[in-house]
């Protein structure tokens, strides 16, 4: 047996006796008297009288569902990730209606305008992700923005409870950005041939260019390796950066590395890189699986001081939950110096910060 949720809004015209009617409202609804196409009062769930002279003034009483429904969204290729491919989100979500007024009498179709917000903030989140970021933590990203703007969707009088993404896909042929530019499928085909024949024909010239001579490289700088400047034409770009490392602080047997020991578990962990960045992302130092903890959190700095003094620096950099250094909250992107035994707490977890034998005391 299927059970099919009621409609969002009901109109009920009640049933009078000389002008008199007694109506109940139902826990988990809201109703809203309407008199001549005027909002009269708001109506608990309880037992209400209303009084209409007949003929002369129409009543109806519209009941406001305000129990927690179910939306389901299913998207066919309305985002562009950030490196441009189209991206199908599938999702379940859990709303609340909070203001009766705005979603029964203001909005033409308030289901719609539901969806059309949620898309909106989807398209935002998915256009700062990469592929690789939407296939590893696309979910939890996703959930976690719609999550935290909720404002876009309390001005149309909802509220979202909770967010559940059933699926992200994405389509199977490349170049989508061509698509989306208007190329149909066999000119996209024709462009991927194409691209694919300049870059063997550039692959075998720099083959042979190699094995006959070396590339004159005095101009180029550490992590860039140069084409020569026919072959670079040819696809477009002079030069290809390979990524750079992380910077490694050097381990100097003479002293010891700063550290940060979890209170709880006793747990300590190096300072190895600066900058040392902590956040639940995975591109951070420190990843910190704290719920409350931001995507990007906070960074320590190693710096110098007006007195030629190497030390840390404790940086909150935008957080939703902030920072705390022994017990004060720290104003976002304001660095503070650190000293051993300062205490840093980011959520539910605490750390007490040790510095190293030569750093600030």
């Amino acid at each position: 047996m299927t059970n099919v949720s009621p409609a969002l809004i009901q109109i009920v015209n009640p049933e009078r006796w000389a002008g008199l009617s007694m109506n109940f409202i139902d826990a988990g609804f809201v109703g809203l008297l309407v008199k001549n196409g005027q909002l009269v009062r708001k109506l608990e769930p309880g037992r209400h009288f209303s009084f209409a002279l007949p003929y002369l003034e129409q009543c109806q009483i519209l009941l406001v569902d305000s129990k927690i429904r179910n939306l389901e969204v299913v998207s066919q290729g309305d985002f562009v990730s950030r490196d441009q491919y189209l991206v199908n989100v599938s999702l379940s979500v859990m709303y609340q209606v909070v203001d009766p007024k705005r979603v029964a009498l203001e909005l033409s179709d308030p289901i719609a305008a539901l969806v059309s917000a949620i898309k909106d903030n989807l398209a935002v989140v998915v256009n700062q992700l990469r592929l690789d970021q939407l296939n590893q933590l696309g979910r939890v990203q996703i959930r976690d923005y719609l999550l935290s703007h909720l404002d876009s969707f309390y001005t149309l009088g909802f509220n979202l409870d909770d967010v559940r993404i059933s699926d992200i896909s994405f389509p199977k042929t490349q170049g989508i950005v061509r698509q989306l530019e208007g190329l149909t499928a066999r000119a996209e085909a024709e462009h991927q041939a194409t691209l694919q024949a300049q870059m063997n024909a550039a692959a075998q010239t720099l083959h042979s260019q190699n094995a006959g001579k070396s590339v004159d490289s005095a101009n180029a700088t550490p992590g860039t390796f140069v084409l020569p400047p026919e072959e670079a034409a040819k696809l477009g770009q002079r030069t290809v950066r390979s990524p750079l490392p992380p910077t490694t602080l050097a381990v100097d047997a003479t002293q010891s590395l700063p550290q940060i020991v979890n209170v709880s578990s006793g747990k300590a962990t190096l300072i190895t890189s600066n900058p040392f960045t902590i956040g639940r992302e995975v591109d951070n130092t420190f990843v910190c699986s704290d719920d409350l903890c931001s995507r990007h959190h906070a960074r320590l700095d190693r710096a110098q001081d007006s007195h030629g003094n190497w030390g840390y620096q404790l940086t909150d950099v935008g957080s939703s939950n902030g920072t705390y250094l022994n017990g004060q909250r720290l104003q976002p992107n304001q660095a503070i110096w650190l000293s051993s035994t300062d205490r840093i707490k980011i959520g539910s977890e605490e750390w007490i910060f040790s510095a190293a034998a030569n750093g600030r005391n």
